[in-house]
């Protein structure tokens, strides 16, 4: 049984979003998305914080929440 992923890079997070990975990053930097940094170059977003900010996004009209 394959488990659900529950954390993505910025990169697939800004993917899915159809923005720039620059720009996802840009909002964690921030503090538009909370993001767990494991070490300098690695940084993952939990799912369940993507879907609020998506919420929020849509609230606002804008992907710049």
């Amino acid at each position: 049984m394959a488990t659900k992923k529950q954390y993505k890079s910025p990169t697939e997070a800004a993917i899915e979003r159809d923005m720039s990975p620059r720009t996802m990053r840009r909002f964690i930097a921030e503090g538009k998305i909370k993001a767990v940094r494991y070490s300098e170059r690695c940084i993952r977003i939990h799912v369940d914080e993507l879907a609020r900010f998506d919420a929020e996004a849509a609230r606002n009209g804008s992907i710049s929440a």
